[in-house]
């Protein structure tokens, strides 16, 4: 048998078993609509799927109503590749990527695709652009799982689950933590974990808006009484850092950063008490101090907060601006504006 009759052969065969699957699909999608399941992906994306990723059986398999046993079978060769180091190397990682791309696409209601390829590319394969410093890729990289997660969100907008993924990627990755803040908030719209609350006084307290945050503890103690990690960071907030939120709401800097002082003796490496410190001093009009004091913060474990501030600070100052990984091509709430201060009255 030549060539063009296998060719011809093979398309007939393909053909038929898809008429072959036509009474059972319209048996799965009557049962889809009586049992309230979530659709598949709709077969006008499949303009999307990545021909690399699937062999006749599973393009046949798409056609019908077994897409979600497409994905499984994919999945598995996605362990496999990363079995076989093909999945992190950012020189042989093209056909993981045309794996996970199609899995999400075939099933999208599936959660761990979703959530591993917004880890696999916020975390694993920028750090491999980092190590070998290319920035620009390394921040493509991070948007490219950003958007992941976001897509499947559009998804399953019902479940807490992806809006933490996204949340967490900002918190723990970018540091963004007004973003962060924002899409934990949306967790609460769902049934969620007790720690959600608390994960977005955390967010508060970097920035730092210390009465945000401490409205966000207040509210996970009323939940829980015995939630001791909320209690133990309103007494920190309460002792070390509300006053001098008080004393600049009034408008005296200097006792403010006298106030954070005498911790920061004890504490020089105390992110929050460096963050508040900079944004009075910003405030007060001294940016150069400020600056100084950002910078000192960078210093610290990955702080790329510290790192968007210092960036922010030098354009306006005329000084010479450091690029580098945390300048997404989007940018993000705190490239361009200053976390806000404090209203000019007392807090309740």
């Amino acid at each position: 048998m030549g060539r063009r009759e296998k060719f011809l052969l093979g398309i007939i065969s393909c053909f038929v078993a898809w008429m072959a699957l036509q009474p059972l699909d319209g048996w799965i999608g009557r049962h889809r609509l009586i049992y309230g399941y979530n659709r598949p992906t709709p077969i006008t994306k499949m303009v999307e799927f990545r021909p690399a990723a699937v062999t006749g059986v599973l393009a046949t398999a798409m056609l019908g109503s077994f897409r979600g046993v497409a994905a499984n079978i994919l999945w598995v060769k996605m362990h496999r590749l990363w079995d076989e180091g093909q999945a992190s190397d950012l020189a042989l990682t093209s056909g993981a990527e045309d794996v996970m791309r199609t899995v999400t696409l075939l099933d999208p209601h599936w959660l761990e695709p979703w959530t591993f390829a917004g880890w696999h590319y916020a975390y694993n394969l920028s750090y491999e652009a980092e190590a070998i410093k290319n920035y620009p890729l390394q921040g493509e990289l991070i948007e490219r799982g950003i958007n992941y997660l976001g897509e499947g969100i559009s998804y399953n907008a019902g479940t807490y689950e992806l809006y933490f993924e996204l949340a967490w990627t900002y918190f723990d990755k970018m540091k963004e933590y007004d973003e962060a803040a924002k899409w934990l908030g949306a967790c609460l719209a769902f049934k969620h974990p007790e720690y959600i609350p608390r994960q977005i006084g955390h967010c508060y307290e970097r920035i730092p808006r210390i009465p945000k945050a401490l409205d966000w503890y207040d509210y996970c103690m009323k939940q829980n009484p015995a939630d001791n990690t909320a209690r133990g960071a309103t007494i920190t907030i309460r002792e070390r850092y509300l006053p001098a939120w008080r004393l600049w709401e009034a408008d005296k800097h200097d006792e403010a950063l006298a106030h954070l002082q005498n911790y920061l003796l004890v504490d020089m490496k105390d992110r929050i008490g460096l963050h508040l410190k900079a944004r009075i001093l910003e405030d007060k009009g001294d940016k150069k101090k400020a600056l100084s004091v950002w910078r000192e913060a960078t210093e610290l474990s990955i702080n790329w907060y510290a790192e968007r501030q210092v960036g922010r600070l030098s354009a306006q100052l005329g000084l010479q601006v450091p690029i580098d990984t945390v300048y997404l091509k989007n940018g993000g709430p705190s490239l361009l504006a200053p976390g806000r201060g404090p209203a000019r009255r007392p807090i309740n």
